[in-house]
């Protein structure tokens, strides 16, 4: 099935002044779509892969763009019934929303909010065991996006875990019927849809990783229309879309 036609309107989340308490809404209901439809898991699932590729010592986590650190704080959560020392830095540009955040965090000493911009991330390379960065490529241009995937390669001393809404008609008429049913936030019920026709498709992504010369990654698929770019910690795993040098070799894991 053909894909919707991509959109570059604007989302109210990258837009400064929302009212404060639909701002809450709208980050709430980011936490509700990743708890429905397969954030949690997808990042749970790379990082228990990931472990025996790691480094021995405290495990040291980026998440990029990271809204109401829902994620970091759900992966403190998955490392304390591990017994896994870890230190997680959640970043994100807005102020708006990293104050909003910051009263979800007192009682996750792991997690250390950071203001910083994903197309020029504040660490050096390789300072970061694992980088993650959930739903935010399609806040950006196909070019900036190919830049946030860079930075992201750059931190990353181990691997990174990307994921993004693939843009299709489902995705669409899913994140549509959701919001009717499941919110009436203003800012969710516009954004939702939205940020599905803001997405890219699998064949973009694929084409965004070789432009961007992100080498050794797998492009995957996932339930829920999501969309994994995935670089693991020695190497690639063999599935997926796997991008070496400046090209990528289409190998969709379905």
């Amino acid at each position: 099935m053909v894909s919707p036609p991509k959109r570059s309107a604007r989302e109210f989340l990258d837009t400064p002044g929302q009212n404060r308490v639909e701002l809450e809404g709208l980050l709430g209901d980011i936490r509700r779509t990743n708890r429905r439809f397969g954030g949690y898991p997808l990042v749970l699932r790379y990082l228990r892969r990931f472990l025996p590729r790691l480094p021995h010592g405290p495990i040291t986590v980026l998440d990029v763009a990271t809204a109401s650190a829902d994620i970091p704080r759900v992966i403190a959560l998955w490392a304390r019934a591990h017994h896994l020392p870890i230190r997680i830095v959640a970043l994100d540009l807005s102020e708006d929303i990293l104050a909003l955040a910051k009263s979800g965090i007192a009682s996750y000493p792991e997690v250390t909010l950071l203001r910083g911009n994903a197309l020029s991330l504040p660490f050096p390379d390789r300072a970061i065991d694992v980088v993650i960065c959930g739903l935010a490529l399609h806040h950006f241009t196909f070019e900036d996006a190919g830049r946030v995937l860079r930075e992201i390669d750059r931190v990353a001393s181990g691997g990174f875990i990307v994921n993004d809404i693939g843009r299709s008609w489902g995705a669409y008429l899913g994140a549509l019927l959701d919001t009717r049913l499941f919110t009436r936030n203003r800012l969710a019920r516009h954004d939702g849809p939205l940020s599905v026709l803001r997405s890219f498709t699998v064949s973009e992504v694929h084409t965004m990783v070789a432009a961007a010369g992100v080498r050794n990654v797998d492009v995957r698929r996932h339930p829920w229309f999501r969309i994994a770019v995935v670089r693991w910690p020695d190497g690639p795993s063999g599935e997926g879309v796997h991008a070496s040098g400046a090209r990528a070799v289409a190998r969709v894991h379905e």
